[in-house]
């Protein structure tokens, strides 16, 4: 993959938020695949802007919400919530 450098930190955070939507809602959910993806695409946050970006961080948030019981999901959720209560 040659998606390395700055240059491609919103790409990459694009795929890895779209990564943990596609494992929060398939057929059999993989919660704490889900919340390793979606904490990946927080990391980006501090370099990356974007409203397609925050709207894809709405969109995990979403996915994740059926599965909050999930002490790492639960987990994510908490830090989302301060990050985007800091955005």
């Amino acid at each position: 993959m040659l998606l390395h450098g700055r240059h491609f930190a919103r790409n990459r955070a694009l795929y890895t938020a779209d990564v943990a939507i596609q494992h929060a809602v398939r057929e059999r959910p993989e919660p704490e695949a889900v919340a390793e993806a979606a904490g990946r695409a927080l990391a980006y946050l501090p370099e990356v802007r974007s409203d397609r970006l925050l709207q894809q961080r709405q969109n995990v948030s979403s996915a994740l919400q059926r599965h909050a019981p999930v002490p790492a999901v639960a987990d994510w959720l908490e830090e989302y919530r301060t990050i985007a209560g800091n955005s």
